[in-house]
């Protein structure tokens, strides 16, 4: 069995490598609603497993993503009072996974318009997720169609409304979903210029 990384194996893909490094960078950008309240789940980590799924290609690659959240939870959930492995983290955990599958059923050749869609979507599954399960284990909530309702767009009295949520869970990770599939095929782009032109080069050698 091969190695899962070696020099050869990071020298072949160091455009995996540096987009990696920019979702972990990405990542620990999450501390901004720290400071700004209103910006309350206006992050991009939605868009790192979306994009993530669809340009970083590899049996472990969904490991980079995960990293990328794991290192900003260790540091931001002390301060909400929440621990890392929580029933709650664990299917929040699991909604990113499956958000990853998702984007990788895309692929790396779908239109921006379609990233954009996706971002959407996966907002939206996210947060339906996590509230469903809010209200199934919240006692505040009444089980009935109205108490799941509450959960969705209302949320707990005496915190941030769930609309709050959702809108900056839409806007953030669609505008980041775009940024990142850019940027992806950008540095995609300038890889198979590279390749070309090494190909000539050898070409040239030979003739």
């Amino acid at each position: 069995m091969s190695p899962l990384f070696s020099f050869k194996t990071i020298k072949e893909n160091n455009t995996a490598i540096l987009f990696g490094c920019l979702l972990i960078v990405i990542g620990i950008s999450r501390h901004l609603p720290i400071d700004y309240p209103n910006l309350l789940n206006f992050s991009p980590v939605l868009a790192i497993f979306l994009v993530g799924g669809a340009y970083l290609r590899g049996r472990f690659t969904w490991i980079i993503p995960l990293i990328a959240v794991i290192v900003s939870d260790l540091t931001l959930n002390p301060g909400y009072g929440v621990g890392l492995f929580e029933p709650f983290m664990i299917i929040t955990l699991s909604s990113y996974l499956l958000i990853f599958f998702f984007g990788r059923t895309m692929g790396n050749k779908c239109s921006i318009s379609k990233i954009f869609g996706a971002g959407i979507f996966s907002a939206l599954f996210f947060h339906i997720a996590t509230c469903t399960f809010a209200w199934v284990v919240n006692p505040f909530y009444l089980k009935s169609l109205s108490g799941w309702w509450q959960a969705i767009f209302i949320g707990e009295y005496g915190y941030a409304p769930s609309y709050l949520f959702l809108r900056n869970s839409i806007l953030s990770t669609s505008f980041f979903s775009v940024f990142l599939a850019i940027f992806a095929r950008l540095i995609d782009k300038k890889k198979s210029t590279e390749v070309a032109s090494v190909n000539q080069k050898a070409i040239l050698k030979q003739n």
